[in-house]
């Protein structure tokens, strides 16, 4: 695994503490995890395992800039570029043409094809001037890749559900097929409750799943249209509800109760407090 590099950063050493590059020494350190003698838990390790563990460490580093903690931010930073170049190494092993210079490569050509404004002859005044030639140029690549005539044909599956269905509002929205204004969206929102309270009354258990999830596609709807991220709003409602609940405990503890011997309505009430003291 040598060659992971290739950029011959064992030659440009820290002047200050003559140590071979820091990401060169990060490479060496997987190497030795995956090595004859490394640790047994990373020697199994997949591609396949790997992605998942790269997806929820970005998730960690949203939450650690929701937190606004610039150290938790480094930290997880620094968890997902280790994971991005463990998942490299796999890659590697497999394929010695795979290296973290033509993965970095691949990324400068790929932004500086798509930023025509910048690198070449095309002109950009604002930011909307610039997504439409950012647009043009990925339209045309996936146009090289597979011919598929749909608005829709590039969405990933792999994406969340909420982002997902953000990228498919989006580019629905490209081709015109989209709300006026957000009053459309919101009478939307009320037929889809509307719909979810007739089926608690007889529908089946599945056609109330089914309208749950109309009724999130709206919701997520409703945050695209005004420009807001729904998974940064949920993950902000999350919070909020995070704080409250443990705040509400310490209340309920200080007065020598336990969650499981305190009522609901209690519970109600200590919430309250909690919330008017905010």
């Amino acid at each position: 695994m040598h060659s992971l590099l290739r950029y011959g950063y064992d030659r440009r050493m820290d002047h200050d503490t003559d140590k071979p590059h820091p990401v060169e020494r990060l490479t060496r350190l997987i190497e030795t995890l995956r090595g004859d003698n490394g640790c047994p838990w990373d020697k199994e390790q997949t591609f396949d395992d790997v992605l998942p563990s790269i997806i929820e460490e970005a998730y960690e580093l949203q939450w650690a800039n929701a937190r606004r903690s610039q150290e938790e931010v480094l930290e997880e930073l620094g968890d997902v570029f280790f994971l991005v170049c463990f998942a490299v190494a796999i890659l590697h092993e497999e394929d010695r043409s795979v290296t973290v210079e033509q993965i970095a490569s691949r990324a400068y050509e790929k932004i500086k094809r798509r930023h025509p404004h910048v690198f070449g002859d095309k002109k950009a005044a604002s930011t909307e001037e610039s997504l439409v030639h950012w647009n043009r140029m990925k339209e045309k690549e996936r146009e090289e890749r597979a011919p598929d005539e749909s608005a829709l044909a590039d969405i990933p599956d792999h994406l969340s559900p909420i982002r997902r269905a953000e990228t498919l509002q989006r580019h629905a929205a490209k081709v015109g097929f989209d709300w006026p204004d957000a009053t459309g969206i919101i009478e939307k929102l009320r037929e889809e409750l509307g719909e979810i309270d007739r089926c608690l009354g007889e529908g089946p258990r599945e056609h109330i799943a089914a309208e749950i999830g109309d009724l999130f596609f709206s919701i997520v709807n409703l945050s695209r249209f005004l420009d807001i991220s729904s998974e940064r709003t949920l993950e902000t409602a999350n919070a909020k509800f995070l704080d409250r609940f443990r705040k509400m405990e310490k209340m309920i503890h200080r007065d020598g109760k336990t969650l499981e011997a305190t009522t609901l309505e209690e519970m109600d009430a200590y919430w309250d407090k909690v919330k008017n003291a905010e």
